[in-house]
């Protein structure tokens, strides 16, 4: 039977947001769920206690957000000035360090270990950490990746990325999986930074997830709903099936893996959310209701 989810809290607070939420991302060990918005805030809530702990106001909105894998307390985030900053959680505060990265609003972001890939329109970055431990994490950057191959029916389109995961194979240790709104899937070995394979994906891709283990690709496609592919190597993609949306609408909706990547969550356009139970293929709709509050000052 597919699992069956109920809302059991509602994340709300007066120092909160004040604008749309355009992020949310937990915490490696599932304690913090940090949410960034176009209010250029970045909150960070405590799920066991279901409060809000910290907030931070900056003057530019906030569009991606990724906690350091080997950290529950350092989060980096992707501003639409451009810059992107590495915020240091304690109980008592927030350390801020940041840097100017993109000329382009910082709308995707991917850790793996100390490298850290950003995407802006149409540049997709690589970052090295040069400091670990509780101090502040500095960042270097070591590379940035081409641009995708272009076709006769691509090439008056405008290049955006719209996903960054990271993954692997036998023959590249280290593979950054890169999706284009336009231009569909592209592999980069992120040691020569030279392309893997370019798979084109007909339709607008909005948002995908990859599953822990690499194997499974859920696409948000923009003219046909959700789909799923299976990533055989790099070289070899395949779909496999794709789940009914409505997508009348024009909006980019989010696509995430959960429960152990036995399902996923999509978002809507009017207010809901529909998890599909990837062995049934059975679906559940969330409706999404709530509150909205006064906006004060942050700190």
């Amino acid at each position: 039977m597919p699992l069956q989810y109920q809302r059991t809290v509602w994340l709300l607070h007066s120092e909160g947001h004040c604008n749309g939420v355009t992020t949310v991302v937990f915490s490696p060990n599932g304690q913090l769920l940090a949410s960034g918005g176009m209010d250029g805030r970045v909150c960070i809530w405590s799920v066991p206690q279901r409060k809000i702990l910290h907030v931070f106001s900056g003057k530019s909105a906030v569009l991606s957000l990724a906690w350091l894998e080997s950290a529950n307390n350092q989060l980096i985030c992707g501003m639409e000035d451009g810059t992107i900053a590495s915020l240091a959680i304690t109980t008592e505060s927030i350390q801020l360090d940041g840097f100017w990265a993109h000329q382009y609003p910082v709308e995707r972001l991917a850790v793996c270990g100390t490298q850290l890939a950003s995407g802006a329109h149409k540049e997709v970055k690589i970052w090295s950490q040069t400091s670990e431990g509780t101090r502040m994490s500095s960042w270097s950057q070591v590379g940035e990746v081409g641009t995708p191959p272009q076709s006769s029916y691509t090439a008056g389109c405008v290049i955006l990325v719209t996903s960054l995961h990271w993954t692997s194979a036998p023959r590249w240790p280290s593979i950054l999986l890169v999706t284009y709104m336009s231009h569909g899937i592209v592999t980069y070995d992120a040691k020569t930074l030279k392309r893997v394979h370019a798979t084109s994906v007909p339709g607008y891709i909005a948002d995908t997830s990859l599953s822990s283990d690499g194997r499974l690709l859920a696409i948000s496609n923009m003219l046909t709903g959700f789909e799923l592919f299976l990533m055989k190597a790099p070289a070899e993609i395949e779909p496999l099936f794709s789940f009914t949306q409505d997508v009348s609408a024009g909006r980019p909706l989010p696509v995430r893996f959960l429960h152990g990547d036995l399902a996923i969550i999509g978002g809507t356009s009017h207010g809901q959310v529909n998890i599909w139970d990837l062995s049934s293929r059975l679906k559940q709709s969330l409706r999404i209701t709530g509150e909205s509050t006064s906006c004060e000052q942050g700190h």
